[in-house]
């Protein structure tokens, strides 16, 4: 069994680069080492991929992992300030629930909150 390889955000550009400049995905794989259908999903998601090579500060990060609930995690993140600003010791659990409270106004559903 091969093992799985992961190309960063900055190889999956250059994989673009050269599919843009006429390589097929077949020699993309051999090339980078990669499965053919790995590298025609990095094809498929080019939009995606490029949109966030310009946002993404990291580019070195092979997994990139989106937050699920932006709006909630700014919210909550401006309570905490406002908590800790007034001295207030807050732990794990008081933010956890913090957030499900707040996630009622903003309509999310079904909200587990996590320890990250």
């Amino acid at each position: 069994m091969s093992k799985r390889v992961f190309l960063n955000l900055e190889q999956r550009i250059e994989v673009l680069r050269q599919y843009e400049n006429g390589k097929s995905a077949k020699k993309l794989a051999e090339l980078f080492n990669f499965g053919r259908t790995q590298i025609n999903k990095v094809i498929k998601e080019k939009d995606f991929i490029l949109k966030e090579y310009e946002d993404f500060k990291f580019r070195s990060v092979k997994r990139m992992r989106h937050e699920k609930y932006v709006d909630i995690n700014e919210v909550v993140l401006e309570w905490f300030k406002t908590v800790r600003a007034k001295k207030i010791p807050v732990s794990g659990p008081m933010i956890q629930h913090k957030a499900k409270e707040l996630a009622d106004p903003l309509r999310i559903a079904n909200l587990s909150s996590s320890n990250g």
